[in-house]
């Protein structure tokens, strides 16, 4: 079995998953930070295709949850103080 490395998801890959960049759109982003060394966020943002905000709040309730559990949240679930200490719970009983 694959196991699933969270540090190795990208930022685009979860704005894809939630449906807010297309891979068209991952891959211009990416064309531009090769030719101008700015953050994907950055780029993004500057390009209007998604708020600073919304990558904050992404990164805060799904993108850091993942990487310390080190696996996808299930689906639906969104870090709440209830969902880390459950998670923190079960890692905690491993």
């Amino acid at each position: 079995m694959i196991s699933y490395d969270p540090t190795d998801k990208r930022l685009g890959s979860y704005l894809i998953d939630a449906g807010l960049l297309t891979p068209s759109q991952v891959d211009v982003a990416l064309n531009d930070q090769a030719s101008t060394g700015l953050r994907f966020g950055e780029i993004i943002v500057e390009r209007g295709w998604v708020k600073q905000q919304t990558i904050d709040y992404l990164h805060r309730k799904i993108i850091e949850l993942e990487r310390e559990i080190g696996q996808p949240l299930d689906k639906g679930v969104v870090q709440t103080s209830y969902s880390l200490r459950k998670y923190r719970k079960t890692i905690g009983s491993n």
